[in-house]
């Protein structure tokens, strides 16, 4: 069997996996993250959003942290011949510069320019519920650049973003919001696609 219907299986598997409520799912966050990494197999990322052969992969996680150590333990591990990188960041508050309250803000703009480019550079981004609030402001300045963002909000891939966890029934399914994805010039395999829902969005010119 091909290493890629070998994957698909596995990715198959970890949908079946939540098909009971959510009480009953110990580590769904390690669940979550082994979606990461597959996402990466079955999604292609336009050249230059690696700077050379040797560029890592990086998988950012925005928010609140629910992974725990499980992140942690894939650092440097091989995502499609590159190696895995993780990055963190706190919030939407941190990339306004106001992330603590008071603080002079001196040099706000660069500062804000060099924190956009820390999330631009990521290739996954995946986006906590504990941002939702800010979540028009977060994709925003991503719309064009090449970020896979992965959110589990319901309403995630309706507000722009690309591949969402969210709960049908009991059980988490996949959305995949196509359009937002070809803004951001990501290919994602037809074999991913047939494991998620895929969403339109009407626009107010009646076009989708």
């Amino acid at each position: 069997m091909s290493r890629n219907i070998l994957t698909v299986v596995a990715l198959g598997a970890m949908l079946a996996q939540f098909a009971a409520p959510h009480a009953a799912l110990p580590g769904e966050y390690d669940a979550k993250a082994s979606y990461l990494l597959n996402f990466a197999e079955f999604v292609e990322w336009p050249a230059g959003a690696f700077w050379d052969e040797k560029a890592p992969f990086v998988l950012g996680v925005m928010g609140k942290d629910s992974f725990g150590g499980t992140l942690d333990k894939l650092q440097g591990k091989t995502v499609n011949g590159r190696k895995l990188e993780i990055k963190r960041f706190k919030g939407a508050l941190e990339f306004r510069g106001n992330e603590t309250p008071g603080r002079r803000q001196e040099g706000l703009p660069q500062k804000q320019a060099k924190k956009l480019a820390e999330l631009k550079s990521c290739h996954i981004l995946f986006i906590s519920a504990s941002e939702a609030k800010f979540l028009s402001s977060i994709l925003k300045p991503l719309k064009e650049a090449s970020v896979l963002t992965v959110g589990e909000t319901e309403s995630f891939a309706y507000d722009g973003g690309i591949i969402s966890f969210v709960d049908g029934s009991g059980k988490v399914q996949l959305q995949i919001n196509l359009d937002a994805a070809g803004q951001a010039r990501l290919k994602i395999s037809s074999k991913l696609l047939s494991l998620a829902k895929v969403i339109t969005i009407e626009h107010e010119d009646g076009k989708r």
